[in-house]
């Protein structure tokens, strides 16, 4: 080997070593960062809650009266047909244009519009995120929804580098809660924290979810009626959502046993029990069926304890309220499609359901379809 020949492989391995160098510089110090600016939220955190009426009787519930409560996961405005996500086998991590957000935006308002409700249950709202172009989506609905509005943030990073892969696809500044919209005067609204969490320093840069409860006051009583707003973790090995749906029961039997009026409402990522198709005593299938055991799974909820408890569930196993961001959506062949049933309400006994509905808007503004309910009071 000639002295040439050395030289140049002594140089070639110089650079080698300082774009290592830099690369482990770099990550140590994104990681350190990302260390420093972790949202930490305490276990309880009292929020306010925007636009609330007066606390007179006008704006207190009516058991006299039927209500009316939708769920809705947004997606923040970003999760359209046109979509796929790269944590559920696709490649994206936000939309092409705030254009698109836009229309999405508008297409959910219309939603809205057309299903008026007395209180609204929000989740994947984004305040000021890059993945959505840095529109505040509350303040969005806020202008055309003349209604108290309250906020539990349960994202919140300076920059979520994922995809990891594809850069511009990143998802990066991410604020993002569920939101409570309501006609009632709410007396006070809780953010609480759920337990479990992922593996550091994966946790750095995802979510911290949480439970938002609102109390509202019934009318010439000293009840209330107790609505939780909830969004449970997906991408879990199901440990953690255990653990939330632990928290929730507790929280559940705590507001009941103290005589109130209990609803909870939202996204739980877990297939409600009557869409689990049993045949056995540890075999079963789901309704919408997986159609490749690679796909995202959301595991069977238990039922027992809600049925032991006297709670009941508010679900509709006739239309898919979830579908797998895989690919876009298949229009074509809409059995091409991976479906899921995870959106809904569960409800104390002093409640009668008189009608649940999963609206079928075809999956075009968001990942999931909203779902609406309509509750008699018992006594």
């Amino acid at each position: 080997m000639v002295k040439s020949e050395v030289i140049r492989m002594k140089r070639a391995l110089k650079i080698l070593m300082i774009f290592v160098i830099v690369i482990i510089v770099f990550s140590v110090g994104f990681i350190l960062t990302l260390q420093i600016f972790e949202y930490r939220p305490e276990d309880i955190t009292e929020l306010s809650i925007e636009n609330n009426p007066v606390d007179s009787d006008e704006f207190h519930v009516d058991i006299n009266e039927t209500l009316t409560i939708l769920t809705f996961n947004i997606g923040y405005a970003s999760l359209s047909q046109t979509e796929d996500f790269a944590m559920d086998g696709g490649t994206k991590g936000r939309m092409d244009s705030k254009a698109e957000v836009e229309a999405n935006l508008l297409g959910i308002k219309g939603i809205i519009e057309s299903n008026p409700a007395d209180i609204y249950l929000f989740q994947e709202v984004d305040i000021d995120s890059h993945r959505s172009y840095n529109i505040n989506q509350l303040d969005y609905f806020n202008t055309f929804l003349e209604m108290s509005s309250v906020l539990a943030y349960n994202y919140r990073c300076i920059f979520v580098p994922f995809p990891y892969t594809n850069p511009s696809q990143m998802m990066g500044k991410v604020n993002s809660g569920i939101v409570t919209f309501s006609n009632f005067y709410g007396e006070s609204a809780q953010r609480h924290q759920l337990p479990g969490s992922f593996n550091w320093p994966i946790s750095l840069a995802n979510l911290k979810r949480a439970m938002m409860i609102t109390k509202y006051p019934i009318k010439d009583s000293d009840k209330y009626l107790t609505v939780i707003n909830v969004h449970l973790s997906a991408y879990d090995d199901g440990t953690m959502r255990l653990e939330e749906m632990e928290a929730l029961k507790t929280l559940m039997l705590e507001e009941y046993d103290k005589g109130n009026y209990v609803i909870v409402g939202g996204d739980f990522n877990q297939t409600f029990p009557q869409a689990i198709i049993e045949n056995g005593e540890s075999d079963f299938e789901y309704l919408f069926e997986l159609k490749n055991d690679e796909f995202w799974q959301a595991f069977p909820m238990d039922g027992v304890w809600f049925e032991e408890n006297d709670f009941s569930f508010g679900v509709d196993i006739t239309t898919p309220s979830c579908r797998l961001l895989h690919q876009a959506y298949d229009t074509e062949n809409p059995d091409n499609n991976q479906y899921y049933l995870i959106d809904g309400f569960i409800v104390s006994n002093n409640l009668n359901i008189d009608t649940v509905e999963t609206l079928d808007e075809n999956f075009v503004y968001s990942d999931h379809n909203p779902v609406k309910i309509t509750i008699n009071f018992i006594g």
